[in-house]
């Protein structure tokens, strides 16, 4: 446990500058404060960390905004599916429809047929 000059408790940040990418520090823990840097927790890194962890972590940066773009792309497909299925329960009602008309159709048919054929035989036979 450190104290900060101020007598409060140090909190432990992580430096993601260049020079020091990774490296971890006791800073006050007053916000507004001046002396936000107090002292390294860690001991400064190699030459070949410093040179490896910029490229890693430009790595997972890409890694994660194609994660993103994979992500807006799947919702925007989700949305035009739900698109596609109430235009595909608009078409079906509308197929219901289409049968029941198509069947009263069918009905007024048969029966002007069977009229026909009464008025036909009762003038052929009369």
């Amino acid at each position: 446990m450190v104290l900060c000059f101020c007598g409060k408790v140090d909190v432990v940040k992580t430096s993601w500058t260049p020079l020091n990418l990774g490296r971890r520090f006791f800073a006050c823990p007053m916000n507004d404060s001046v002396r936000g840097f107090i002292g390294w927790l860690d001991p400064p890194m190699c030459a070949r960390s410093k040179a490896i962890i910029p490229g890693l972590l430009r790595n997972l940066n890409s890694v994660q905004e194609r994660c993103n773009e994979l992500v807006r792309g799947m919702n925007m497909l989700q949305d035009q599916c739900n698109g596609l299925i109430c235009k595909n329960n608009i078409l079906v009602a509308n197929v219901r429809a289409l049968k029941d008309d198509n069947l009263k159709l069918k009905m007024y048919m048969f029966g002007s047929w069977f009229f026909f054929v009464i008025v036909f035989f009762y003038i052929w036979f009369v």
